[in-house]
């Protein structure tokens, strides 16, 4: 209780004084010091992040390694990129409203039905080995009760690794795929 009244009373005999005193600043006798910043070469203003927003650090270049004889410097680590097709898959059907599932195999370029849908898989691939285990399926999903001649209701990839990614929005079946033989 006393340490608040002592500060008190310093302010009032600081003010009764007139002159209140603080410590003294360095001042720069630099002209540089003084002026503002200009912005960094190649930044655009408008892309700020904003206050107190963090950047992320930019991304390490690929290491290149030493120059081919026929070209350009190659890539220092090269990941196989090529997947491996199969001829048929292993499908997930999710029955939304029983909240059923079950599976079906499926091979490529044969149609079957699942309620309203008819489903043909017209690709299936795997990664290689020396990656990380993924299989995608290209379906192409239609309704059969919709018009001759009308588009499918989906016609695209769906991923093992990541079945959101898909654009597949019936709203009563969902199917994911679970492997390619």
């Amino acid at each position: 209780m006393r340490f608040p009244l002592l500060g008190a009373i310093m302010v009032l005999s600081a003010a009764m004084v007139g002159t209140v005193s603080y410590p003294a600043r360095a001042q720069s006798s630099d002209p540089i010091q003084g002026q503002a910043l200009a912005p960094p070469p190649n930044t655009d203003p408008s892309k700020d992040l904003g206050v107190g927003a963090i950047a992320a650090p930019p991304l390490p270049a690929v290491p290149l390694a030493a120059p081919t004889p026929n070209g350009p410097p190659a890539a220092a680590v090269a990941a196989p990129t090529e997947w491996v097709p199969k001829t048929s898959a292993q499908l997930t059907i999710l029955d939304k409203i029983y909240g059923t599932s079950g599976s079906q195999a499926a091979t490529i370029g044969t149609p079957f039905k699942v309620r309203f849908l008819t489903v043909s898989v017209l690709a299936c691939w795997v990664r290689p080995a020396d990656l990380p285990p993924d299989a995608a399926a290209f379906l192409e999903v239609s309704d059969s009760r919709a018009s001759p001649g009308s588009a499918p209701e989906f016609r695209g990839w769906i991923f093992k690794a990541e079945p959101a990614l898909s654009g597949l929005s019936d709203p009563v079946t969902d199917i994911s795929v679970e492997s390619c033989t």
